[in-house]
């Protein structure tokens, strides 16, 4: 009936080691630990069944499932669903059938996601989750989240469920967890269920019991495997609703941690850019067009790809070195609502040069040192190795595929010989930004 082995030492460690209403996506969870394959089994099941009707579904199964990719898949969301293990601190638990008390948490292949009243909290920071108002968040046989950890029952489980929800709840969002396998709630809403209220009638357990706990009201049966917090009349969202998930506005909130109010419409963010005079090909300014269709205030941040940020409309910035750089505008309206604008420029003339750096001799094997001090990566070329000045034939060479720039490489070739004569790109494939460096003498 329930899944075992959610109760792992790790669960007592107390340090821890990315949209506008028409956007959305479904965020699936599971087996973060990578220990329990039938949770990973039954949300790659939701998963497919969910992707086979047109839904947009963002996931993050057991390596991936970091606190990081979590959060910024949580935002924007529509739905939440998470599959895996519920934590709690040292202290605050017996694993026996005693009292548990907050903080619990979500537990990430890396780490824990700690619920901090209606916030969480992660490395010290404190937020909101950034899911929109109103979504379902399911969570399937995580310990705590329904008043059970294993085969026990905590001695307070309503007062356990109100801790575990309100880090969802606090966001919006409507709280049901069950230790049944299956993911049977999903279903129903997919088989046709208006609602919570409509679903929970078609529910193996139907929750028909509530206590009110600090002024909410949680919904469990006794001694029962499933919990509802939340309103009854919410709803999953439908397959026409969600739209791919927006990765680069996820991560411009994970930097601020800002709760969004996904209401109206976001900002729109572009930007246009043209090389600043005649004499150098590493300045540039750079014309933010963005604006907000609801005419919200807006405010904008560039990153310049180097480093380098700015916020104003029109600014000029100088690239020390050439280079491609990908250059990205953030708009963010005063909802919170985030739009990224990227593009990628060439800077100066950015070519390889490839360098022999060094050379050492260890019995009868050459170790040959290679660098890439250029701008942009070599490709497929030889070092060649030979005795004296010149040789056609008692000679070795070693192929090298790619060096990115700043790279270096080590080549290692049988040589006999004491000294020599080294080139890099010894046939002169690559175009590079110098091409009488490539010879050294040893």
């Amino acid at each position: 009936m329930r899944y075992g082995k959610l109760m792992l030492a790790a669960f007592i460690i107390l340090s821890l080691t990315a949209l506008p209403l028409s956007e959305a996506h479904i965020l699936i969870v599971a087996d973060s630990l990578s220990d329990s394959s039938c949770m990973y089994d039954e949300a790659k099941k939701v998963a497919t069944t969910l992707k086979n009707r047109g839904y947009q579904v963002v996931e993050l199964y057991q390596k991936n499932a970091t606190i990081k990719n979590i959060l910024k898949g949580m935002y924007g969301a529509d739905a939440v669903i998470y599959a895996g293990h519920g934590g709690y601190m040292s202290g605050n638990y017996d694993c026996r059938g005693g009292y548990a008390s907050p903080p619990f948490s979500l537990v990430a292949s890396d780490g824990y996601i700690w619920g901090a009243g209606d916030m969480v909290q992660v490395n010290g920071q404190t937020f909101y989750l950034p899911f929109k108002e109103g979504i379902p968040v399911i969570l399937l046989h995580a310990c705590f989240s329904t008043g059970w950890v294993e085969d026990y029952e905590v001695k307070n489980p309503i007062e356990t469920i109100y801790h575990f929800s309100r880090m969802f709840t606090g966001s919006g969002a409507n709280y049901y967890a069950t230790a049944w396998d299956g993911a049977e709630i999903i279903y129903d809403f997919l088989n046709g269920s208006k609602n919570f209220y409509e679903a929970n009638q078609k529910n193996f357990e139907v929750i028909n019991k509530s206590t009110v706990y600090n002024g909410t009201t949680i919904w469990r049966n006794d001694h029962g495997y499933a919990a509802f917090v939340g309103d009854w009349n919410g709803t999953f969202p439908g397959a026409s609703n969600t739209t791919p998930y927006d990765d680069a506005a996820a991560e411009e909130w994970y930097r601020t941690k800002v709760k969004p109010n996904f209401t109206g419409s976001k900002p729109v963010a572009d930007f246009t850019y043209t090389y600043c005079g005649s004499t150098s090909l590493r300045a540039f300014t750079f014309r933010s067009t963005a604006y907000d269709p609801d005419n919200d205030t807006i405010t904008l941040k560039w990153n310049f790809g180097d480093g380098s940020t700015a916020a104003c409309e029109e600014v000029t910035h100088t690239y020390a070195r050439d280079g491609y750089y990908t250059v990205s505008l953030t708009a963010t309206d005063s909802n919170g609502l985030i739009s990224v604008k990227k593009k990628t420029i060439t800077v100066g003339n950015p070519k390889p040069d490839l360098v022999v750096t060094g050379t050492r001799k260890s019995g009868s094997t050459l170790y040959i040192y290679v660098k890439n001090q250029g701008t942009v990566a070599a490709r497929n070329f030889y070092t060649r190795v030979w005795y004296g000045s010149y040789s056609t034939k008692n000679y070795k060479q070693v192929y090298t595929g790619a060096l990115n720039p700043g790279a270096t490489v080590t080549l290692k070739t049988y040589y006999r010989y004491s000294r020599g004569t080294v080139k890099v790109d010894y046939y002169n494939k690559v175009s590079e930004k110098s091409e009488t460096n490539n010879i050294r003498k040893f």
